[in-house]
């Protein structure tokens, strides 16, 4: 059978949070995709920006099995300056051979969730299913473990639900 993964990125640790809760509440195999360049310090917070603003393709390390070998993945990033984190961009645009099921959540402050979604649509050439927006408080306060079971319920509910299915629209005052 098919080693299911949840695959994270996070630069401050509150990615990893919201992956590992999901990964124990789904009995995944969590794996960590890293920086191959150290984004420490106020360079590091600079090449985020610069990184997202110019759509750069950057380094990243991933220790995990190829994707092609796995059932159902869910990929996690936070939002950097309203877009995907570069890192898991990246890394979407070299597996977009996998057809798997994919599922997304995005870890946002405030604003660019959804547009991070549309994101890994776009890197992978289909629509991830299901996808959520998390905001960065819910997960540091714990929060969030209502809307990750619910997800999770969604995955274990329908095996399929990564595969690119017609999906509910949401809308946000916010991101419209």
């Amino acid at each position: 059978m098919a080693e299911n993964l949840v695959i994270f990125y996070s630069r401050t640790g509150t990615t990893r949070q919201a992956a590992e809760m999901l990964g124990s509440r789904l009995g995944w195999r969590v794996v960590e995709l890293r920086d191959a360049v150290s984004r420490a310090g106020w360079w590091g917070d600079l090449r985020c920006v610069l990184d997202n603003r110019l759509g750069r393709k950057v380094g990243y390390r991933y220790d995990g099995p190829p994707l092609d070998t796995c059932g159902s993945v869910v990929v996690m990033a936070p939002v950097w300056v309203e877009h995907l984190a570069a890192p898991m961009r990246s890394f979407l645009q070299d597996q977009r051979s996998y057809k798997g099921p994919l599922a997304a959540i995005a870890v946002m402050a405030a604003r660019g969730g959804f547009r991070a979604a549309e994101e890994v649509a776009t890197a992978m050439g289909r629509p991830p299913h299901p996808v959520m927006v998390l905001l960065q408080q819910q997960v540091t306060t714990g929060e969030a473990k209502v809307d990750l079971d619910e997800f999770a319920r969604i995955l274990q509910r329908d095996p399929r639900a990564g595969d690119a299915a017609p999906r509910s629209a949401w809308l946000s005052p916010n991101e419209a």
